[in-house]
């Protein structure tokens, strides 16, 4: 849509093939349902691609900007909660209405089921692409922006970006589930589940490691919540090598190691009467408490003042460094983007593919994805306004 609204304005007649029953349905499921836009913190460093310095060529320095006066433009107000943009009704079908009616205004042509099977370059000039339902279609420029199959219903696309791939003769790196939660071996999940609490996570992934804090959530298959998703794509990558992946929780992320040490000792010099059950009162939720002295092979009801010295150590130890073990990811429909895709060098800076003028690939479709927090939004709506513009000041169809 944001490359249809660009390449019309640069006086483009322009025409969307759009597979589903309506246009910008994924939209409506960003941000919890209210479109995290974009970040004020935009940092070039915050996309993972196997070629990062040409993001930065790609997405420009002011690309939060570009996007926010766009939108702006087609008349969206937009917030900054602590830095993450948002409509300002926080509602992720106000983002979509606006660009639909953006579509409109232009007279863009969309037509909805109307899925692409076919894009041939033609002998002479431009291309020739051919539907399902058996229409064909005749156009200078092409813009692809089909996306994959990350958070829709299985089955429901194939693997688009290795597809394009293969026709065009392009470098293609793997694409796996990002922004995903992740599966556990251990038997203890079932009694975790549902809680959520502020937690470090490290993954190690062969000589790699990889640490982010947040909100954690434990559930009854192994572990979730936005520093898991930001680990993910490693551990993606990290399992289609290895079988299994080592992970350890730190349940008390604000203390460090000699101020966790230093603090148990006092507690348990003053609270030698309590029974290890109210011990950890305040510490931890119950669920990790429980989980913890069973771990120890501490009784909930033994004194502190009974536990022995390699049990409180053991304690200590588990408390910032708890061990799970990944054994996977959540399924691509529950991923919210793909790690992977159409390498970079494929595309020029104005996303026009090297190898067949006049095609140009957008968004998912290309190997670059982001940390939550409106990233990969951004990286969408950059993407295509810049193949837009460019398909469009040739003055063409696409």
């Amino acid at each position: 849509m944001t490359a249809a609204i660009a390449a019309a304005r640069q006086g483009a007649q322009v025409t969307i093939l759009e597979r589903n029953d309506r246009i910008g349905k994924k939209i409506l499921a960003t941000g919890n349902g209210k479109c995290n836009l974009s970040n004020l913190d935009f940092q070039t460093e915050y996309y993972r691609s196997e070629d990062p310095e040409r993001v930065g060529t790609i997405i420009k320095a002011d690309a939060v900007r570009q996007a926010q006066l766009f939108f702006e433009q087609i008349g969206l107000m937009i917030k900054s909660r602590n830095g993450y943009l948002y409509p300002e009704c926080e509602q992720a079908s106000a983002v979509l209405d606006v660009l639909r009616h953006e579509l409109t205004h232009l007279n863009v042509r969309v037509v909805c089921d109307e899925e692409v099977v076919t894009v041939k370059k033609r002998a002479g000039d431009g291309f020739a692409l051919e539907t399902k339902s058996g229409r064909k279609y005749i156009f200078d420029r092409v813009i692809l922006s089909c996306g994959t199959s990350a958070g829709l219903k299985k089955g429901t696309k194939t693997d688009l970006p290795k597809s394009v791939a293969s026709i065009y003769g392009l470098d293609y790196v793997k694409q796996v589930p990002a922004l995903v939660q992740l599966r556990c071996e251990e038997d203890f999940c079932k009694a975790l589940a549902g809680v959520r609490c502020q937690a470090g996570v490290t993954l190690r992934v062969g000589n790699d490691t990889y640490r982010e804090d947040g909100e954690l959530q434990l559930t009854d298959y192994g572990i979730s919540g936005i520093p898991v998703f930001q680990l993910s794509r490693f551990a993606s990558y990290g399992l289609l090598r290895e079988q299994k992946l080592p992970v350890e929780i730190d349940f008390l992320p604000s203390l460090k190691e000699k101020e966790w040490e230093e603090f148990l000792r006092a507690r348990r010099q003053t609270l030698d009467y309590k029974s290890m059950e109210d011990f950890l009162i305040g510490m931890v939720h119950k669920k990790i408490a429980g989980v913890l002295l069973k771990q120890c092979g501490i009784r909930p009801a033994e004194t502190a003042g009974c536990v022995n010295d390699s049990q409180y150590a053991k304690l200590s130890r588990l408390m910032k460094h708890f061990p799970m073990t990944v054994t996977g990811t959540n399924p691509i429909e529950n991923s919210q983007v793909l790690a992977g895709g159409i390498k970079l060098t494929e595309v020029s800076e104005n996303m026009e593919l090297i190898k067949c003028k006049g095609l140009y690939l957008t968004g998912e479709l290309l190997d670059a994805d982001g940390r939550c927090g409106g990233y990969n939004l951004q990286w969408a709506w950059s993407t295509g306004i810049t193949a837009g513009i460019a398909a469009g000041n040739r003055r063409a169809l696409f």
